[in-house]
């Protein structure tokens, strides 16, 4: 688009020497980023007003530690009391302490309902009058079970609630999505290069779940089953001028917007703004080698075991180089 528009209206002032910087994505420490900016222009090119994200009001902009009541070892409730995970009974798993029976009883018994595989297993409700000592005629409240279940049950009390979320996490590998712009960036196309004044699209063009959202995961141990879903919420966008250092333009694509648009002919045939997210062309101010960086912030919450709660996830980063430069306007 930009070209086609500069073969139109302007001469450009070409100039050598593109630094060209990895685009390759790193996390960037958990602290404050900024979160107000224009969230993008709307079809008629009319730039939207301050986003607001999560993280202000004194907040840093993550979700800070792993919170919950799930951190720690496992905790075990019945009935809204906490009793132990594992008696001589077995594990605790749903609403029983489960233990394999040995030996296991014959195929043909009828609690086996006529299946091959799987096991039979003893399911002792956690009923604190279950003692040694208790009367010999309260005993069959103690026993429990026989019932048959698919896998056979834990033996040792797995880890806690928040653990499982933390391994959930760590398998979908949020991450800042590779970058496309308009003008293409400088790993795209080398010879590209923009024109000051004109607008810059952003969207992340390898879009799937650990870059855009949303994601869900399981893990499951010890007979616990944790979920999780992480949603990108914003991604930050900044301009630097290389020869400088300066940051000179940030803006915030929030929410649905985060992902932002391909350019296209289809899409948009002049230099109107990105419909969802990009810098406006009085952003776009200054000629030169240019960085452009995107920080993707994820909301990651879980539930599972009876509780529930969020996971820090630090903010990740990609940064991609510009070719910005100026064009004289020629007047027939």
């Amino acid at each position: 688009m930009l070209r086609r528009v500069a073969r139109v209206v302007a001469v450009l002032m070409l100039f050598t020497g593109v630094a060209v910087a990895p685009s390759v994505a790193t996390p960037a420490p958990a602290v404050a980023g900024p979160c107000t900016g224009q969230g993008g222009a709307d079809n008629d090119g009319n730039v939207s007003g301050d986003v607001t994200c999560p993280g202000e009001d004194g907040d840093d902009g993550s979700h800070g530690e792993s919170s919950g009541p799930g951190g720690g070892s496992r905790v075990c409730e019945y009935d809204g009391e906490e009793i132990p995970c594992k008696t001589d009974q077995g594990v605790f798993v749903d609403g029983c302490y489960r233990k394999l029976m040995d030996p296991q009883p014959p195929k043909d018994e009828g609690i086996w309902h006529g299946k091959d595989e799987g096991y039979i297993v003893s399911c002792v409700p956690p009923y604190e009058q279950c003692t040694d000592d208790m009367p010999t005629e309260h005993m069959y409240v103690c026993r429990g079970g026989p019932i048959w279940q698919p896998e056979p049950p834990p033996t040792e009390v797995g880890p806690s609630p928040a653990e499982l979320a933390d391994r959930a996490v760590a398998r979908m590998q949020l991450t800042m999505g590779e970058i496309g712009s308009t003008p293409p960036t400088s790993e795209v196309d080398g010879n590209a290069i923009g024109i000051v004044g004109m607008p810059v699209w952003l969207w992340v063009s390898n879009p799937a779940d650990n870059t855009t959202g949303p994601i869900t995961e399981s893990e499951t141990d010890g007979g616990l089953t944790v979920t999780v879903d992480g949603t990108l919420d914003r991604i930050v966008w900044t301009l630097t001028d290389d020869d400088t250092g300066a940051v000179y333009a940030t803006t915030t694509c929030a929410g649905s917007r985060a992902p932002g648009t391909p350019w296209s002919e289809a899409v948009s045939n002049d230099a109107r703004p990105s419909p969802t997210c990009g810098f406006d062309g009085a952003e776009n101010r200054r000629a030169g080698n240019i960085t452009v960086t995107g920080t993707a912030y994820w909301t990651v919450e879980w539930e599972g075991g009876g509780v529930d709660g969020t996971i820090d996830v630090p903010p990740q980063t990609r940064e991609a180089s510009l070719a910005i430069g100026e064009a004289q306007v020629l007047v027939q």
